[in-house]
C-alpha cells in the first residue's frame, strides 16, 4: 500500500464527503419517521434528491478506498470543487423544503465555506461564497416570482412583503460573506503556518542530517544507552574500534563484557580505561569518558548516558616507548651532568697526587696540596651523597612538625655555617601552627633554598637574606628571598633541572632536590625573579591544626 494512503487514512476525514453522507442520510431517514401532516408539495422530489446524493456520497467513498485505500481520503481539486457544490445544493433542498423565511436555517450556508478553508485557497473560498449567497438570492426570488412551483413548507412564503425578502436575502448573505471573511483569514493563518511548518521541517532535517554527517565521521566510537544501560544507538567508528557489531537493545555488558571499570564511569567517574580482547585474541585497551544523558523534558534527571571511546593500544604502547626513552635520556643527562660535576675537582686531586710525588716540594707546598685534596674529596663526596639523594630518594614520613621549633633549627644551622659567616638571616614572625611534613626533608628543603640565596649575594654591597611566613586561605606560605644577583627567563625556565647549577661552588643537584621534595608531599613552589634585583621563592603548603597535646610538644619532636 502507498505510503500517502496510509497517511491519508490516519488523518481526518473529507469533511465535505462526510457532511454530505450524513446530512442525507439523516434528513431522508428524519423525514420518513416523522408523522405525516397530509400531502406536501414536493415531498418525493426532496427524498428522491437526498437519496440521489446519499447514493452519489457511497459511490465517491467507494472510489476512494479503491483508489487511496480510505473511503475518506482527500481528493484533487476538481473533486473537491464537486463535493462542495453538492453540500450547497443539499444544503438550498433543506432550506427550500423546511421554508425560506427560516432565519435559523441559513446557518447552514456557512458550512461549506467552512469546509473550503481547509482544502482551496482564498480566490476559490470566495467563489464558494458568492455561488452560495447568489444561488440563494436566486432561489428566494424564483419562489417569490412564482417561478419555482411551491415546495414543502415554502408554499406559505408566496406574496410576501418585498420587505421581508429584502430582509431575508440580507441575513442569508451577511452570514455567508461573515463567514468567508474569517475563512480567508483563516486560510491566510493557516497558509503561513504551513510555510513555516514547512521552513521548520527543512531545518529540522538540514540539522538531522548534519547531526548524522558529524556522528558518522568522528573517529572515536559513540554510543547511547538509555536508563537501565541498554544501547539505543551506535556509530560507525564504535562497531569498527570494537570489531563487533552492535546491536541496538542489547544491554551495555554485552558490548563490554566484564566491564567494572566502566559500570564504575556510569556510576560515578566520568573518565575510564578498559582493558579488553578482540575477537581474534589481541589485547587492547580502550579509553574513553562517560557523559549523562539530560531529560528532554527538562525535568533534572538522567534519561541515559553517552559513551565516547578510542583504541589506545597503540597511543599506550607509544607512551611507554617515549617513557622509556625519557628515562634513557634522563639517565644521560644525569651521567653527562655527574661526569662533567666531576671532571673539576678529580682534575685537581690528580695535580695535586702528581706535584706530592715530588719529593723535593716544600713542606708549605706540601700542607696546600694536602688542604686541596681535602677539600676537592669533600666536593666529590657532597656531589656523589645529592646525586644519590636524587636518584634514589629515601621514604618520606608525614608527621606534625611544630613550625617555631623548625625554625629555630633552621637558624642554628645558619649561625654554625662558616660560609654564611658575617651574613644575618633576617627571620619574620613566626606563627604557632603545625605543619605536617618529613622533618629531615622540611630542614634540608630550606637549607638548600637558603643556600642559595646566601650563594646569591656574594659580592652585592649590603646583602640580605630573609624568610618570612604568611597565611592565606588556611594555608601556609614560606618565603626565601635575596637582594642578590637574581635570574633571567633563560635561567628561570631550567631552575630545576638536574646540574643546571649557576654557582661554581654548587653541586647542580640542591634545587632538583626541593622540588622533588616539594612534588612528593604535594606542595607548590613559585620562583620570581629578576636579574640584577634578586629573587623570591615562595612555598605554600597546607597548616595542621593540631596543638601540642594532639601533636606531641616541640621538645618531642625529632
Amino acid at each position: 500500500m502507498p505510503f500517502h494512503a496510509r497517511a491519508d487514512r490516519q488523518g481526518p476525514p473529507f469533511l465535505p464527503l462526510a457532511f454530505r453522507l450524513g446530512a442525507s442520510l439523516g434528513l431522508a431517514a428524519l423525514q420518513l419517521a416523522l408523522p405525516p401532516e397530509g400531502p406536501m408539495p414536493g415531498e418525493s422530489i426532496y427524498l428522491g434528491v437526498l437519496v440521489l446524493v446519499f447514493l452519489e456520497g457511497v459511490f465517491e467513498a467507494v472510489r476512494a478506498q479503491e483508489r487511496l485505500g480510505d473511503p475518506f481520503a482527500t481528493p484533487d481539486k476538481t473533486w473537491i470543487r464537486w463535493n462542495l457544490f453538492l453540500d450547497i445544493v443539499v444544503i438550498l433542498l433543506v432550506v427550500a423544503f423546511q421554508g425560506v423565511n427560516q432565519e435559523r436555517l441559513f446557518t447552514f450556508y456557512v458550512l461549506p465555506v467552512l469546509a473550503s478553508a481547509f482544502y482551496l485557497g482564498t480566490v476559490d473560498i470566495l467563489g464558494v461564497a458568492l455561488f452560495t449567497a447568489a444561488s440563494h438570492i436566486v432561489m428566494v426570488l424564483c419562489f417569490d416570482a412564482g417561478w419555482l412551483p411551491p415546495f414543502g413548507h415554502t408554499v406559505q412564503d408566496l406574496g410576501r412583503d418585498p420587505a421581508d425578502t429584502g430582509l431575508i436575502l440580507s441575513l442569508a448573505t451577511l452570514q455567508i460573506f461573515a463567514a468567508a471573511l474569517v475563512v480567508v483569514l483563516l486560510r491566510r493563518n493557516i497558509e503561513r503556518l504551513d510555510a513555516s511548518l514547512v521552513a521548520s521541517e527543512a531545518a529540522v532535517d538540514e540539522l538531522e542530517a548534519l547531526h548524522r554527517r558529524v556522528v558518522d565521521s568522528l573517529f572515536s566510537g559513540l554510543v547511547t544507552l538509555d536508563a537501565q544501560g541498554r544501547i539505543t544507538s551506535a556509530n560507525p567508528a564504535a562497531a569498527q574500534i570494537l570489531r563487533n557489531p552492535i546491536t541496538v537493545g542489547e544491554p551495555m555488558s554485552a558490548l563490554f563484557p566484564g566491564a567494572e571499570a566502566l559500570e564504575d564511569a556510569v556510576q560515578g567517574a566520568r573518565r575510564f580505561e578498559l582493558p579488553m580482547q578482540s575477537p581474534g585474541g589481541q589485547a587492547r585497551i580502550l579509553g574513553g569518558q562517560v557523559a549523562p544523558l539530560k531529560d528532554p523534558e527538562g525535568r533534572g534527571k538522567d534519561s541515559g548516558h553517552l559513551l565516547i571511546f578510542q583504541d589506545l593500544t597503540e597511543f599506550k604502547a607509544m607512551e611507554e616507548r617515549t617513557r622509556v626513552a625519557e628515562r634513557l635520556a634522563a639517565v644521560g643527562q644525569l651521567s653527562a651532568g655527574l661526569a662533567h660535576e666531576l671532571r673539576n675537582p678529580l682534575a685537581s686531586i690528580m695535580g695535586c697526587v702528581q706535584l706530592l710525588q715530588d719529593e723535593h716540594q716544600g713542606a708549605d707546598l706540601q700542607k696546600r696540596l694536602v688542604g686541596i685534596l681535602s677539600r676537592e674529596s669533600g666536593r666529590v663526596d657532597a656531589i656523589v651523597k645529592d646525586f644519590l639523594d636524587f636518584a634514589r630518594p629515601g621514604e618520606t614520613k608525614r608527621v606534625p612538625r611544630f613550625l617555631p621549633a623548625a625554625v629555630e633549627d633552621l637558624q642554628a644551622s645558619w649561625e654554625t655555617d662558616l660560609r654564611a659567616e658575617g651574613l644575618e638571616l633576617s627571620v619574620g614572625p613566626v606563627p604557632d601552627i603545625w605543619v605536617e611534613t618529613d622533618p629531615v626533608g622540611f630542614h634540608r628543603t630550606l637549607t638548600n633554598l637558603l643556600s642559595n640565596a646566601r650563594k646569591a649575594v656574594a659580592g652585592v654591597r649590603r646583602p640580605e637574606v630573609g624568610l618570612d611566613f604568611r597565611i592565606e586561605r588556611g594555608r601556609l606560605q614560606i618565603l626565601v628571598q635575596d637582594n642578590g644577583c637574581g635570574m633571567d627567563a633563560d635561567r628561570l625556565r631550567g631552575l630545576f633541572v638536574p646540574f643546571a647549577s649557576g654557582f661554581e661552588d654548587g653541586t647542580g643537584l640542591g634545587l632538583s632536590l626541593v622540588y622533588q621534595f616539594v612534588q612528593t608531599m604535594g606542595w607548590e613552589i613559585q620562583v620570581d625573579s629578576v636579574l640584577g634585583q634578586g629573587t623570591k621563592v615562595r612555598l605554600i603548603l597546607p597548616t595542621q591544626p593540631l596543638n601540642g597535646p594532639e601533636a606531641g610538644t616541640p621538645s618531642q619532636e625529632g
